[in-house]
């Protein structure tokens, strides 16, 4: 039986492919196998959101060389070769393919069954370890990766953190997105939304359930277009789930705030059920000004209203963000309107990253960078804001479980 080392960094959709991948290569008869020296077929999913993600993903792929022999065989997928094949072509010629041509495994694997009947309910843990060479080389970026771990501890109960969780089903609903931000070159590779029809969600939610899962998790690029391109939207589709039956949870990975926005009146019901415990609501700036260079499509009013709206309906529900600092032109003011907008829609969880010019972006082309010593002050700044909100919102839940308990008493 041959063998294949699926491997992947990066996003949850991009772990759920590569789990999808492993399924696929599972039923042609393949086993699959965890280290690479043991693998016939090493297959890596390949991250380039940031430059940093990029430059682990360079560096991942040079340790797996390092590694196998002449007769293995290495094939990268993903968003880098879509993203910056250049970047890679210096590291690898070989045979490499982008997301939505994953169907030339086909051909490479002599396939029986096609990876286009094939689902996957389970993520492939992302690679970290085979990379830790790339984050230590740069010592000074040390104290942010240190206070950033910690961060991510206090908050253990988030997704991001659990999202290796075997008791989490997971359900790819749809890839790509409808926006055009400056600053992002993941459209390259994942392309305008492609929606998973209702009923075929409906039926692996089914499966689930049947299976006794509790906690599910709906991914994609951006959820917030989701069924645009069929006809309807994720209202509709959150509308049916909730209304089954049973004790179970629903985690939501992202929404653009420009599509909650929209809908806003049609998700409330849903998420009033409180079947909805977590939503993802990347929100990137603080500043009107910003968000217009970033080509959001939405004003800090919008996003205050939205997320009033969502607490509104269900006062426990766990919002996620993402905030960039340095996008350029930046200034001091609009990096403080950021940390100001964390505070004031107390976000359960920010992912905090920095602007770093994408190829093929307007934004990798705009003058008014923020120089690299104000650059990473406003980083560091922002992760020990959202840490010192961790530790305060901890200590807040700890006192008031000790005073229940003393009442209890």
């Amino acid at each position: 039986m041959k063998k294949a080392c699926v491997l992947t960094n990066g996003c949850p959709e991009n772990q759920l492919d590569s789990g999808r991948v492993k399924t696929y290569l599972e039923g042609n008869g393949w086993q699959i196998a965890d280290n690479v020296t043991d693998a016939d077929l090493i297959l890596f999913n390949a991250c380039a959101l940031t430059q940093s993600l990029e430059l682990n993903s360079i560096h991942l792929i040079q340790d797996i060389k390092k590694q196998i022999k002449d007769d293995q065989r290495l094939i990268v997928w993903g968003c880098l070769p879509k993203i910056d094949p250049e970047m890679l072509f210096q590291t690898h010629q070989e045979l490499s393919f982008g997301e939505r041509e994953v169907g030339k495994l086909d051909e490479v694997i002599k396939a029986t069954t096609s990876i286009n009947e094939v689902t996957a309910n389970e993520i492939c843990r992302p690679v970290s370890r085979m990379g830790a060479r790339h984050y230590l080389r740069k010592l000074d970026r040390l104290p942010i990766k240190l206070l950033y771990l910690l961060y991510l501890r206090l908050t253990a109960g988030n997704y991001l953190y659990r999202r290796d969780d075997p008791s989490i089903f997971y359900i790819k609903i749809a890839s790509g997105c409808l926006g055009n931000c400056s600053y992002c070159a993941v459209k390259k590779s994942r392309g305008n939304i492609k929606s998973k029809p209702i009923d075929e969600v409906m039926d692996e939610f089914k499966a689930g359930l049947s299976r006794g899962f509790k906690e599910f998790s709906l991914l994609g690029t951006d959820l917030g277009p989701y069924g645009k391109d069929l006809g309807y939207n994720l209202a509709d589709l959150l509308t049916k789930m909730v209304s089954k039956n049973g004790d179970f949870k629903i985690g939501l990975r992202n929404i653009h705030p420009l599509f909650l926005k929209q809908m806003i009146n049609e998700l409330v019901p849903a998420f009033a059920t409180g079947k909805i415990w977590f939503t993802g609501v990347p929100v990137e700036s603080g500043s009107d000004r910003i968000l217009r260079l970033m080509k959001r499509g939405y004003s800090i009013g919008d996003i205050k209203e939205g997320i009033g709206r969502l607490k509104e309906a269900h006062p426990d529900l766990f919002i996620q963000t993402q905030i960039m600092v340095n996008f350029p032109t930046e200034t001091a003011k609009e990096f403080a309107e950021s940390r100001s907008l964390f505070d004031e829609l107390d976000f359960d969880y920010a992912e905090i990253y920095a602007f770093s010019p994408r190829p093929g972006t307007s934004a990798a082309d705009m003058d008014g960078r923020v120089p690299g010593r104000v650059a990473y002050f406003r980083e560091l700044l922002m992760v020990t804001r959202a840490l010192s909100h961790a530790l305060s919102n901890r200590l807040f839940r700890e006192t008031a479980l000790a005073e229940k308990n003393i009442h209890a008493a």
